[in-house]
């Protein structure tokens, strides 16, 4: 059986599948991968798997390409890697995924490379909604739950929490500087920055997790059965997954950050009441200098990398790099802007 054969059987595969040499430029790229990347393999292969292509991070957004990279640990050591990691989907929003890295090898036994195998773990049904899907019921632009609909939710939660059914915990979400996107790059990437909020923010919730579009660059997430640690948690990796996601324009890399208010609904309070309290709490993310989240205990620690900006990225050799950590470059000068 010869290679094209081979070749064929991996694009079939559900499973996303590429193959990097040493200093990790993409030699194969499989149908899955297309798939559930949005990046076609002409798109891809040559260029190193780091350049703005999957930009894989952990949910503490560790940026695994500058320190803890997989692929570059299996070919130091030749031992197979296993993560679960997000990686940037060509429309610009997060996904998450379990990789799983072993060493490719020369017929003398050298390590030549290694090859990714990618499996997608999307849980909540509103992190599958496509563009391309119809469904009257979902908001046209992002593929969420529009405010009515939230709403409905929203209630039917509150009368269980009140009867001691379950808890129920809050996201308030808004946009930092969204009238600048549609500013710089017109309306229609402003749409487009507003889906990749949206899908970022869905592929961080669980599957009984509801996020809405509350209206206009707000999204309200609700978080049934969650206590106070896991919202912090959840607040926390959606903040992380939107300032990691982008959309390309050109040379420019639009991106946003994201202002969140996280609260745990009360037995006796009203729907308003709660709505009132995570949006007070959101507006005091926005007051201490956006881009974080805060709850009624005060604002959200996070131990998070910065978000790699541009293509331009230092990669150490794999023979002398550590697999905790591969040094760190501020973004030049020269790289693509951040839009803010």
């Amino acid at each position: 059986m010869d290679k094209e054969f081979y070749k064929g059987l991996l694009d079939e595969i559900s499973d996303g599948v590429y193959f990097v040499t040493r200093d990790r430029h993409i030699t194969y790229w499989n149908g899955g991968a297309e798939r559930i990347t949005g990046f076609a393999a002409e798109e891809v292969l040559g260029h190193s798997c780091s350049e703005g292509i999957l930009r894989h991070i952990d949910d503490t957004g560790r940026q695994l390409c500058m320190r803890g990279c997989p692929l570059a640990a299996v070919m130091r050591d030749g031992e197979p890697r296993e993560a679960r990691v997000y990686l940037h989907h060509k429309d610009g929003h997060r996904v998450p995924v379990t990789v799983r890295g072993s060493a490719l090898r020369n017929p003398a036994g050298a390590i030549v490379g290694s090859v990714e195998v990618f499996s997608p773990r999307t849980s909540n049904p509103y992190a599958a909604q496509r563009r391309v899907d119809k469904d009257d019921l979902l908001d046209p632009v992002t593929g969420l739950p529009p405010r009515h609909l939230g709403e409905l939710n929203l209630q039917a939660l509150m009368r269980a929490v009140a009867e001691g059914v379950t808890t129920l915990g809050v996201l308030f979400i808004d946009v930092d500087h969204f009238k600048d996107i549609n500013d710089t790059f017109g309306h229609k990437t402003g749409d487009d920055v507003l889906r990749m909020v949206a899908q970022s923010t869905a592929n961080g919730l669980r599957r009984s997790d509801v996020p809405i579009r509350w209206g206009g660059d707000e999204f309200l997430v609700l978080l049934p059965g969650i206590d106070q640690a896991g919202l912090h948690a959840t607040a926390e990796r959606v903040r992380i997954l939107v300032e990691n996601s982008w959309s390309q324009e050109g040379g420019t890399q639009a991106r946003v950050s994201v202002s969140i208010g996280a609260t745990m609904a009360l037995p006796a309070e009203t729907v308003d009441d709660l709505a009132a309290r995570s949006d007070r709490l959101m507006y005091t993310s926005k007051h201490g200098g956006r881009n974080r989240g805060t709850s009624d205990t005060g604002e959200l620690t996070s131990t998070a990398d910065r978000p790699i900006l541009g293509t331009g990225i230092f990669l150490q050799m794999p023979g002398v790099c550590d697999m905790d950590g591969f040094g760190s470059k501020e973004p030049s000068s020269g790289e693509p802007k951040l839009a803010r």
